[in-house]
């Protein structure tokens, strides 16, 4: 970090998280742009206001915002202003925050094991180009975007701020894993903030989704195992057929929701909205991920077409089985019949 250094700004951070309750709640979040966006309706998912406070973190002002998203996810977002946003106590300052936002997430019996957490670094107390700033303060900044407080190499700081968008002159924003720095003179900053909190929305789902298939991954390949080792006589072809119209209705859904994730982005087309996201999308891995999951699904109806397979040869064998006893029973049966008979003229 950059010693004496002073830049102005809000510190917003915030955490994403999935509940099972139906949140009762109406107000719309109205979120006033000031760059050009087309008027799609339903575009961008809407968020519903639940509570509004505020409270003294770190002896400072901190605005609490919790919002909805139906169903059931739960955004919690702390803002504070700060007149040196570059400061070293702004680790601990985010950290403090973070804190304040997961216990209110869990108000609302978020699961504790599973959120994303991001910050945004906002900017508006500026003239010219931001990117004047960022030259001057880069080492600061790319330490904030990391989460690190050692000095970090030029190259590692030039690889962070490369990722970056312009829409005007004076206007930049910077996107990393962790947080993003947004530098509008106009504070022209709830709009990138609630894109960011969809990607990381979209990160949250899709590493729940991922968890949910490894289990059934672990569950799929001890029963193959054990229909490997005919160990499973309890095993039928109904359980079969309904883990497979799981994984299918499971594949299906992920389908539908990436798809229509991107169709909403594709209809904003070339717009500011819709690079940002492209560009949050790309530093958040989401590709990577649904790849990854695609192939675990892969991997799962791979599986269970195994099992499926073992249990009808091992089905097929066992009809032969009973088919060959059921011919030595009447084999016996005609046998002793015989002998009946041969005893009966004797006597």
């Amino acid at each position: 970090m950059v010693a004496n250094t002073t830049v102005k700004g809000t510190l917003v951070s915030f955490l994403v998280g999935i509940t099972e309750i139906d949140i009762d709640t109406v107000e719309i979040v109205d979120i006033k742009k000031i760059k050009s966006s087309p008027s799609y309706p339903d575009v961008i998912p809407k968020q519903m206001v639940v509570k509004v406070e505020k409270k003294i973190v770190e002896s400072r002002e901190v605005g609490f915002l919790v919002k909805f998203c139906p169903p059931g996810i739960v955004i919690v977002e702390a803002s504070v202003d700060l007149e040196n946003i570059l400061d070293e106590h702004i680790f601990d300052i985010k950290k403090s925050l973070i804190v304040e936002c997961r216990t209110l997430l869990w108000e609302y019996y978020c699961d504790q094991h599973f959120d994303e957490e991001y910050t945004v670094y906002c900017v508006s107390n500026y003239h010219g180009d931001p990117e004047d700033i960022v030259s001057e303060y880069k080492e600061s900044i790319a330490g904030l975007l990391k989460t690190e407080r050692i000095p970090l190499d030029e190259e590692e700081i030039n690889s962070t701020l490369k990722f970056n968008i312009k829409y005007s002159k004076d206007d930049l924003t910077i996107v990393d894993w962790d947080g993003a720095f947004v530098f509008d003179p106009r504070s022209d900053f709830a709009s990138n903030i609630e894109l960011l909190e969809i990607a990381n929305l979209q990160l949250l789902k899709l590493r729940l989704l991922e968890h949910e298939l490894e289990e059934r991954l672990e569950k799929a390949a001890y029963l193959l195992q054990k229909s490997t080792l005919r160990r499973i006589p309890w095993l039928n072809s109904r359980k079969i057929r309904h883990s497979l119209r799981e994984i299918i209705q499971i594949r299906t859904e992920s389908i539908q929701e990436f798809a229509a994730t991107e169709r909403h982005i594709n209809l904003i087309g070339d717009w500011y909205s819709a690079r940002l996201f492209d560009l949050i999308a790309k530093k958040l891995h989401l590709e990577a991920w649904k790849i990854n999951i695609n192939k675990t699904l892969d991997a799962l109806e791979d599986i269970y077409s195994m099992i499926a397979e073992n249990f009808s040869i091992s089905f097929s064998t066992t009809m032969d089985f009973i088919m060959t006893f059921g011919w030595f029973v009447l084999l016996v049966g005609y046998f002793l019949l015989f002998l009946l008979e041969l005893l009966q003229k004797k006597s």
